[in-house]
């Protein structure tokens, strides 16, 4: 699947719906925002025939590769919600979201990929804290104890 065939099947889609536009992407992104969701009900089946393509891969191409144009790069700011999250381990991942949108606000940024970015860290994070806890309880002072009178022995087992 390349853009120019994707954007074509999708300006095809809008014009079988009546929205009659330019074919240029920003603008058909702009009329698919526009529609509910019942009136978007078939888009990737309808884009799926037109690109020899499933519906599912259709959905996927628009959502992780197509619509992904309108937005600007996160990648170089991996390390603001980074440090958001590891700020604050336990709050809610969409009030983390929430929170990275609001401190770049002149930015356009996904909020799909932001939140994954969040889950992602999240989840590695968690798992830190919980490998952390384990490694502090082994190595607690407490110690533990055997009673060898209890324990079977070596010559008893042989007799």
């Amino acid at each position: 699947m390349n853009s120019e065939k994707f954007t074509q099947a999708l300006f095809e889609y809008l014009k079988s719906k009546n929205i009659h536009i330019t074919n240029e992407p920003r603008i058909i992104q702009y009329e698919l925002l526009q529609m509910t969701q019942t009136q978007r009900r078939g888009i990737w089946e309808f884009t799926g025939n037109i690109l020899a393509a499933n519906a599912a891969q259709t959905h996927n191409y628009y959502h992780n590769t197509w619509c992904m144009q309108f937005y600007d790069d996160v990648a170089p700011y991996r390390h603001h919600i980074t440090s958001i999250v590891k700020q604050n381990p336990f709050r809610d991942s969409s009030d983390l979201v929430q929170q990275f949108l609001e401190r770049f606000t002149e930015k356009n940024f996904s909020r799909h990929t932001v939140q994954q970015i969040v889950n992602i860290q999240k989840s590695r994070l968690s798992k830190k804290i919980v490998t952390s806890q384990s490694i502090k309880q082994s190595t607690s002072s407490e110690g533990f104890s055997i009673d060898i009178d209890s324990c079977l022995r070596f010559s008893d087992a042989v007799k």
